[in-house]
């Protein structure tokens, strides 16, 4: 409920893809002086959050393909 956002909506949404789930984010959000915050702080932030995700999704449950004949 606090924080640097006036909005922020995380959807998540998944699909079946070549016999593995393509996980997806969608993201909307907004922040006061949204060019110059979103240039400087917002999008290495959110690159940085989202990279680390995939990473950890990556680890838990493989590359996209592998196992596979």
């Amino acid at each position: 409920l606090k924080g640097p956002y006036r909005q922020w909506i995380h959807e998540h949404s998944f699909e079946a893809k070549d016999g593995g789930t393509l996980a997806r984010d969608r993201v909307q959000y907004a922040v006061p002086f949204d060019t110059l915050v979103h240039r400087l702080w917002v999008k290495p932030d959110i690159e940085r959050i989202f990279a680390h995700r995939e990473r950890v999704l990556r680890e838990r449950f493989g590359q996209p393909g592998a196992g596979r004949n």
